[in-house]
Formats: C-alpha cells, structure tokens, sequence
C-alpha cells in the first residue's frame, strides 16, 4: 500500500519532471504558508568586519486578514534603540503595498526589508535549475527573477536562487546574485521545526553579505501564533 508521504514524493516528482518552477514554488508557498497571526521575540545579532558586534532584540507582529497584510517589526532593546521601527502593510491579494521600501535596510542589518516579506509569486519569473545537495540533503534549485525593471530596481539583487528541500519544499537557502552574476549575500534557514499549522518554520535565520564581509543572524526566542497578541491596536499609526 503507497503511504501519504509516497504519494507526496510520486507528485513532487511529476511537477519537477514537467519543469514547472512556477507551480513548485507556489506548492512550497502553499505547504508552508504562514500563519495568519503571528507574533515573535527575537534577537537581532550583527558582526563583522567595519561595525564590530552588537546585539538587538525585536518583537514582531504579523496580521493576515481580510483587509490584507499588516508586518511590523518594533525594537526593544538597547534603551538609545527602543521604538524604532519597521512598517510594511499590503491589501488583500499581496496588491497595494505601503510602508518600508523593498531595498532598504532592515534595522541596519544585512537584511533588506523584502527577505522578510511573504514570497509574491506573481511578481517573479521562476525557471528550474540542477538539484544539488545541501548540507547532504537533495534540494530542488529555482531561479526567480523579477518580471520587470521596476520590481528590480526595488531589490538588492538582479537574481535569486531558492533551494527547496526535496522533502518537504521546505526553503533552507537563497542565494542573492548581482547585476554581473556575483553571489553578493546569502539567506541559511537553519534549526526548522514542525509548528502548530503543521507547516516549517526557521527558528534561526542566517544573512551573509558577501560584499562586505558581514553577517546577521535573526534568531526567534519565541513564537505564538494567536490573534490575542497582534491586535489591530498594535498597528496603529504605523504607514
């Protein structure tokens, strides 16, 4: 008798076998779609060359709802830092986004404020690329670029390669490529667990700039996933 899991691999197989990015991307959005209500502690640690080691903690809260997306990012520690934030709302279907621009810095980290948006797959062409394995483990290997000059003019690479877990389509790496096909940073998902949705989620994520030889790791200390802590009071007066 074929299990659940056999049957999940015989249809991972026959859309890779068909070549369809597209359809395997939004599969792994779907698989791993995110809760619609999320909040997070989380601890912002930067180092590297030019800017030493500094430590910051956030809290993050996320609404999906009727009347769209709403994604803010708040710090809390150190005291000279606190209050400081980062805004980024959308309308329903992912259209009408407002706040934080695509490109800028996210807390002056080597995150740009689109790594940690939702994946928007009608804004990007997906082709498929050789698997290749990743820390020993088969990832299917997706080639997103963005479908005109203006969305790429919003981000901090020409291109990106999105390893998929062949699996479970779980993301565990993307690599950003520049305009002259130079890998210039690099997002690791590292310590994934099985959350309450039943879907994937990172509990440490790991941003490489290349260029400048910096690192930043996001680590969540705590996640809940309940409309009781993103109340729409939290949002207020955020643009």
């Amino acid at each position: 008798m074929r299990t659940s899991a056999t049957f999940f691999l015989a249809f991972i197989a026959g859309v890779a076998g068909a070549n369809d990015a597209r359809d395997l991307m939004q599969t792994s959005v779907q698989r791993h779609a995110p809760a619609p209500y999320v909040y997070e502690e989380q601890t912002l640690v930067l180092s590297g060359s030019g800017r030493g080691y500094s430590v910051r903690t956030l809290k993050h809260y996320v609404r999906r709802d009727n009347s769209g997306i709403r994604n803010l990012l708040v710090v809390t520690t150190p005291v000279d830092s606190y209050g400081m934030s980062m805004f980024v709302g959308r309308d329903p279907g992912g259209f009408g986004r407002r706040g934080a621009k695509p490109s800028s810095s996210v807390l002056g980290s080597d995150f740009v404020v689109s790594d940690l948006e939702d994946e928007q797959t009608d804004e990007f062409h997906y082709e498929m690329m050789p698997d290749q394995n990743v820390e020993q483990v088969r990832h299917f290997v997706i080639r997103a670029v963005p479908v005109d000059n203006a969305r790429m003019t919003t981000t901090s690479a020409t291109e990106r390669l999105i390893f998929l877990r062949e699996d479970n389509l779980f993301v565990s790496r993307i690599d950003y490529r520049d305009a002259q096909g130079n890998l210039a940073r690099r997002q690791s998902f590292r310590d994934p667990q099985v959350d309450d949705t039943g879907a994937w989620r990172a509990n440490m994520i790991l941003m490489e700039n290349f260029r400048d030889g910096q690192r930043t790791l996001l680590k969540i200390d705590r996640r809940v996933h309940s409309p009781d802590y993103v109340p729409l009071s939290v949002f207020a007066g955020a643009s």
